[in-house]
């Protein structure tokens, strides 16, 4: 029995000699991943063995420059995002500004159209009217001048334009016609000082050149019922 114990008094020497002698922690021997996020305590830290401490303290210094290293490659991925946001920026802001300009203008473009859309496109004839006082109504053309037009879009119901009679449903052109049936004794200079036309009689070449395969000399007087194109700049026709 006394051996025994002896025996393992001896052990347990041996046991703390070996502990004093590798350095070895008086810790519950967590291990912990710096990498992974991973961190001793202070108490933990304390009780640590020097080599313990030094490893422990080699990979917070290699994490911590990992993270510096990401830290400084994010600063500059940030630096060159801002640099395209401000690219961006400068190309959007000229686009806006052009974007309003267009808003604009179709907003005034619809208000102009719905005016128009109002206005009445047919005119009832009272008792002591004349085309030249209806073509002077703000809502038809606000210009007596412009009678004419009213009377070549009635040439069905007027006959002599100095009378014309009550109750006469006369139609009021609002658009810029496209095209037109010839008259007696009209000729390309005459259609063309149409103010609804083109409003200058020397603009009769255009009309030459958009109807070549009808009008085969321009210094006759074209044939009656006619019906010839006119060209238009701003639909390319």
């Amino acid at each position: 029995m006394e051996k025994t114990g002896r025996i393992v008094r001896l052990t347990a020497t041996a046991a703390v000699l070996a502990l004093v002698i590798t350095g070895c922690s008086r810790t519950s021997g967590r291990q912990v991943d710096v990498s992974a996020g991973e961190y001793y305590s202070q108490e933990e830290y304390e009780e640590l063995s020097n080599k313990e401490k030094e490893n422990y303290t080699v990979a917070l210094d290699q994490e911590l420059a990992k993270l510096q290293g990401e830290l400084e490659s994010r600063r500059t991925d940030l630096t060159a995002t801002r640099k395209q946001i401000e690219s961006l920026r400068n190309q959007i802001t000229p686009i806006e500004r052009e974007l309003l300009r267009v808003e604009s203008d179709i907003r005034t473009l619809t208000s102009q159209v719905a005016e128009l859309e109002a206005l009445p496109k047919a005119w009832n004839i009272v008792s002591g009217e004349c085309l030249w006082v209806i073509a002077g109504y703000e809502d038809v053309y606000s210009d007596p001048v412009k009678w004419p037009r009213i009377f070549r879009a009635n040439l069905d119901k007027i006959e002599d334009p100095h009378w014309i009679y009550p109750d006469t449903l006369l139609v009021v052109p609002r658009d810029w016609p496209k095209a037109h049936r010839v008259n007696p004794d009209e000729s390309l200079s005459i259609i063309a000082s149409y103010w609804e036309v083109y409003g200058n009689a020397l603009e009769w070449t255009r009309l030459y050149e958009g109807n070549r395969n009808l009008v085969k000399d321009p210094d006759f007087v074209l044939p009656d019922q006619l019906i010839i194109k006119i060209p238009r700049e701003d639909t390319g026709e």
